[in-house]
């Protein structure tokens, strides 16, 4: 069965490009385009692995980080935060297991998902 992967951007150009391209690697691939929505999207259908935005209307990827990571049903979902936000600190201190920039690393987050969820 194919890892199952979350998208949560606020964008859905970003969505649908990152989509695509996880698609192409044979992950299953559900879309969330806010914060609240990746939140009740977790509660019902947990992924293997989540690609998070930054900086979304309502509730940012920060929040939405640190909610999951106070629930210990959710200890072994990944999250890697897709970003052109510059701070790295605050994503590691929110709980991510991996920072990538939008702008320099979207051609590498299939190979970056792929190394995660085989650790």
């Amino acid at each position: 069965m194919a890892p199952k992967i979350l998208v949560v951007d606020d964008s859905k150009m970003v969505t649908d490009i990152v989509k695509m391209r996880l698609e192409m690697y044979g992950y299953t691939v559900n879309l969330a385009h806010s914060g609240e929505d990746a939140l009740t999207i977790v509660a019902s259908d947990v992924p293997d692995l989540m690609v998070l935005d930054v900086q979304m209307p309502g509730m940012d990827g920060y929040e939405v980080c640190r909610r999951l990571r106070e629930d210990p049903k959710f200890d072994d979902l990944l999250i890697i935060m897709l970003t052109s936000s510059d701070d790295k600190s605050a994503a590691y201190e929110a709980g991510v297991d991996e920072y990538l920039n939008k702008d320099i690393d979207l051609l590498n987050l299939p190979n970056r998902v792929k190394q995660l969820l085989e650790l």
